[in-house]
């Protein structure tokens, strides 16, 4: 279960920086991007930018040591536990939406533009899912033996 938590942590790393990467290279080789009168705000551009890519890197370095703390267990057998599964996968979807929503809030916060406070929301819901993976896991667990009297 390490093993493919830790597989997982770098491809979601590898989506981070190659999104973000293909997602900002086409404005570098616009002519109106060059060309512009008016100074571009570069801290936000810069955060937009570089704070996914820099995540991606930090996950791609630190993800068997992230595995190591999701899964917590010595074994190095091929069951692998509702539990583990769960906590792996709401680990892995808070990561994903705190990497998607942190450069849209920074880039918000450091302009003079008005707050979303959609991506604000999601940003605190993300951490709530990489921090609580015990509550998730046991009302995960409640939800699925509702109403059975198990």
């Amino acid at each position: 279960m390490k093993q493919f938590s830790e597989l997982l942590i770098k491809i979601l790393a590898a989506y981070l920086i190659l999104r973000n990467l293909g997602n900002a290279s086409p404005l570098f080789f616009l002519p109106e991007f060059w060309e512009r009168e008016e100074s571009l705000p570069i801290a936000p551009f810069v955060v937009f930018l570089l704070a996914p890519i820099l995540i991606g890197i930090v996950l791609w370095v630190l993800a068997p040591k992230i595995a190591q703390k999701i899964i917590n267990s010595d074994e190095n057998d091929a069951a692998i536990s509702e539990r583990g599964v769960v906590v792996a996968g709401t680990f892995l979807i808070g990561v994903y939406w705190a990497l998607r929503s942190i450069g849209i809030v920074i880039s918000e916060i450091s302009t003079t533009r008005s707050i979303d406070f959609g991506n604000v929301a999601v940003f605190v819901i993300s951490l709530a899912l990489i921090l609580g993976g015990k509550f998730i896991t046991s009302f995960y667990r409640w939800l699925r033996t509702a109403g059975t009297g198990i």
